[in-house]
Parts: structure tokens; sequence; C-alpha cells
């Protein structure tokens, strides 16, 4: 069991809401973080793959208080958010890479499955 205890919002959280916060509270000590800058093209990934997604979860995020907006483009992680990360830190959550049938699917030229 860890020192910190369970954030209430823990469970509240989607997979997506959950590695944007885990991005927001890394970058955010140097800079802060535009929507944009969460976005990837990975398809398996739980990041968001639109600006529009990106700008949903850190919504999402201020509103349970886990991020704050700067201006327009620019959210920073609170100490509530913070608190969350250390605890998932402290109970390895959020850590399990994808499994290989789901990261290695090999794609032809026209974009099909094999």
């Amino acid at each position: 069991m860890s020192a910190v205890q369970k954030p209430s919002v823990f469970d509240q959280l989607s997979a997506r809401e959950v590695k944007v916060l885990r991005f927001v509270v890394s970058r955010s000590k140097t800079e802060p973080v535009a929507p944009g800058m969460c976005v990837v093209q990975i398809a398996w990934s739980d990041l968001p793959h639109s600006d529009m997604q990106a700008r949903k979860a850190l919504g999402r995020l201020v509103k349970l208080g886990l991020t704050e907006r700067r201006d327009k483009n620019a959210y920073v992680s609170t100490e509530a958010g913070r608190v969350v990360v250390q605890y998932a830190d402290a109970e390895g959550l959020w850590r399990t890479p994808p499994p290989p049938k789901v990261t290695n699917i090999f794609r032809n030229r026209e974009g099909q499955d094999k």
C-alpha cells in the first residue's frame, strides 16, 4: 500500500483523461501545455487523435480540478492533479503497454489488415 491515499476523482477518469493528465503533469513543470501538444497519430494510443479530443479531455480535467486553464491554449497541472499521478505511480497504475497483437498489426499499401 502506498503512503498516498487514493484520490476521490481517481475512478472517474477515462483512459484518455489519465494519459492527458500524466502528460500535463510531466510537461507543465517547464511550460504550459497546449491541446495540440497532446495529439498523437498512433491508432492504438489512448492519447487524443485530434485537437477536439484533446480539448475535451483537458476541459474535463479542469472541471475535476486536476488541471488549470491559464489562457485559451495553455493548461497546467494543479496540486490535485500531481497527487493523482503520484498515487498512480506509487501503485504502478497506467503503465501497462498494449499487447503486441494490438501494436504490431501489419498493414499493406491499401491499409488493409493481414
